[in-house]
């Protein structure tokens, strides 16, 4: 069995190492790395769970080191994969409080676990026994709870903790880094939403130039609180047009002679022909 839980942790140690240094893309890669790592788990948790340890300092250890070591890289993954996932298309300063709203959380944890915190980055022993000795119950507890925790066979009373604690200080490192990758695009004037579309503008550049400087003129995304670049820049994701001569279309459109919202009005005459085919049917 023993030989069983190593052969486990090392595969999924390994695992790990070599999918870290091929991640690109959040998204799209870490669901495969999210789903190994939970069939890993299940596979660990069969083991451990019908696993009696020789010696106490055995399970002790793998509740302490081992387990957290491992858990910890699927909290986090399945943490930043939602933080991308629900990521905002707004702009900097919405996206720099989505950030730091998760930093705050982080520093919430430690700010409510901060003596445990405090005994186990300090490498104390002395309350092991209770805290990473299966079902242990001599002192009162205020446990958290997660999909792999339900059976007391394959939990103690703080093994969650030192992996969310763990996963808690990768996730800081990764919103740090993303913070500051958001205060340079935006001190150089170069930052873009991470959008991805395979749609494409079939219309002329000018109507959709027209477009974006009429809900930007109409306060219509963000109650009008959104860069007319980042609007821009937004749409030209979305539809994979290049609008990096947004001012000069739109300075021939300011030039245009009789009506200059063409295409405004060629969609309301459009709308209005679509309501009143529905009207006679």
């Amino acid at each position: 069995m023993q030989n069983r839980i190593k052969q486990i942790s090392e595969e999924l140690t390994a695992f790990i190492q070599e999918r870290e240094l091929e991640l690109i893309d959040v998204i799209k890669d870490v669901p495969s790395i999210i789903s190994v790592l939970e069939t890993g788990f299940k596979q660990l948790k069969e083991v451990v769970s019908q696993y009696e340890f020789p010696t106490p300092e055995e399970e002790i250890h793998f509740f302490k080191e081992t387990k957290p070591q491992l858990f910890s890289k699927l909290i986090y993954y399945h943490k930043i994969y939602q933080l991308e996932l629900n990521r905002p298309i707004a702009n900097y300063l919405t996206l720099k409080a989505y950030l730091n709203k998760e930093l705050e959380q982080i520093h919430s944890f430690c700010n409510k676990n901060a003596e445990f915190i405090q005994y186990y980055r300090s490498g104390k022993t002395i309350l092991d026994k209770y805290y990473f000795l299966r079902e242990r119950n001599e002192i009162e507890l205020n446990l958290e709870s997660f999909y792999f925790e339900r059976d007391p066979k394959f939990s103690t009373h703080f093994d969650f903790k030192i992996a969310k604690l763990l996963a808690n200080d990768m996730l800081a490192a990764y919103l740090t880094c993303k913070l500051a990758e958001l205060k340079h695009k935006e001190e150089h004037g170069e930052y873009i939403p991470n959008i991805q579309s395979n749609e494409r503008w079939t219309d002329k550049k000018a109507a959709l130039v027209e477009l974006i400087y009429a809900l930007h003129s109409a306060e219509s995304i963000n109650a009008g609180d959104i860069d007319l670049k980042v609007l821009a820049a937004i749409f030209g994701k979305i539809f994979n047009v290049d609008l990096s001569d947004l001012y000069r279309i739109y300075l021939e459109i300011r030039s245009r002679k009789g009506d200059r919202t063409l295409y405004l009005k060629r969609l309301t005459d459009a709308l209005n022909r679509r309501m009143d085919d529905a009207d006679s049917k």
